[in-house]
């Protein structure tokens, strides 16, 4: 697959929104309508847009309606200020470098008590005060509670949006004082328009099968072209439509091309691929529709057996990562794991 493609915009930078009609709808009239809630949870899968809606709708709110969610204009006055990360009224809150250069795995209590400062400030503009916390479930315990004060009391005029991947691992309490926003996986039409700017050598068939392996995430799927990773992940599938035969020689090599990169990213995809496929496997078990995508031998498991494999090679690949394990050790354990359980 050819690597060469357009780098896709930071959140913060990017003026083109695709997909998610139904929710730029919503907020769109809840700003016109004067119902704007204090406080937005954006949720979905990775790499759908969540950012950038949130985002958006910061240059939305901030240029009092000017700037349409969806397809803002960087050259509004508040863009212009937002998109230098010179905005008064604009604050954004994520995931820091510790001292090693390393990014954190949460957001600190003191990233998010500078929201509290922040909110307390007066408005420069037209009276709105805008924070964005991305990844809003990475806050730890600390920063949450830190969080839920300012939205049991929130100042006037003041919008608190968060994106979250896994919106549970917030407290009950936030959730509740949050209008939950959540986003669909994109659908194939929106996933073609990303791709055409981003990826536009990727067309035809490629385009085709990359759009079925990515599960909705024009995030995913540019990964899965940064790493060149799909040509390894089908090789895999023809393996295992091969089970319970393994050649375990080919098993090693497809191993050792995996783990190969510095950065690991195409193991990530590869295990990621292979995670979601027996995710989906399980239920299309449990629907008794949809098995003809899987391998031939992994349809025919039981469900009870089917969850099984999923979830242990979940926790393989999650203890590999955590661990910072052996990951060709881990892979190769993995599948043949899998060829153990269709016997």
């Amino acid at each position: 697959m050819n690597n060469q493609y357009m780098s896709p915009s930071d959140p913060a930078h990017n003026p083109i929104l695709i997909g998610h009609d139904a929710a730029v709808a919503q907020m769109t009239e809840a700003f016109a309508g004067g119902r704007m809630h204090h406080a937005w949870l954006i949720a979905g899968i990775e790499g759908i847009g969540k950012a950038t809606l949130a985002w958006h709708l910061a240059h939305h709110v901030l240029s009092n309606g000017a700037n349409p969610i969806g397809n803002i204009s960087p050259k509004h006055p508040a863009a212009k200020l937002i998109m230098a990360g010179a905005h008064p009224d604009m604050l954004a809150v994520r995931r820091a470098a510790n001292d090693k250069g390393e990014l954190r795995d949460v957001i600190v209590v003191e990233d998010a008590l500078k929201i509290a400062s922040f909110l307390h400030k007066t408005a420069t503009h037209n009276g709105w005060r805008v924070v964005i916390i991305d990844e809003a479930h990475a806050l730890n315990k600390h920063g949450q509670n830190a969080i839920l004060k300012i939205l049991e009391e929130p100042p006037v005029r003041a919008l608190i949006v968060m994106t979250a991947t896994a919106p549970g691992a917030l407290l009950p309490t936030i959730r509740s004082r949050c209008r939950l926003l959540p986003l669909e996986p994109l659908n194939d039409a929106a996933m073609k328009g990303i791709l055409a700017r981003f990826a536009p050598d990727v067309a035809g068939e490629e385009l085709a099968r990359l759009i079925a392996r990515a599960g909705g995430s024009a995030g995913f799927a540019l990964k899965i072209i940064r790493t060149e990773a799909l040509p390894l992940y089908e090789e895999l599938l023809e393996m295992l439509g091969g089970l319970p035969k393994l050649d375990i020689a080919r098993l090693h090599k497809l191993a050792d091309q995996i783990g190969r990169k510095a950065d690991a990213e195409s193991f990530d995809v590869v295990t990621s691929l292979l995670v979601d496929l027996l995710r989906l496997t399980a239920r299309a078990q449990a629907a008794g529709q949809g098995l003809d995508k899987a391998p031939p031998r992994l349809r025919d498991l039981p469900l009870d057996r089917a969850l099984q494999v999923w979830d242990k090679t979940r926790a393989t690949f999650a203890l590999a990562d955590t661990a910072n394990l052996d990951k060709k050790l881990a892979f190769v354990n993995a599948v043949t794991e899998i060829r153990r359980a269709v016997g």
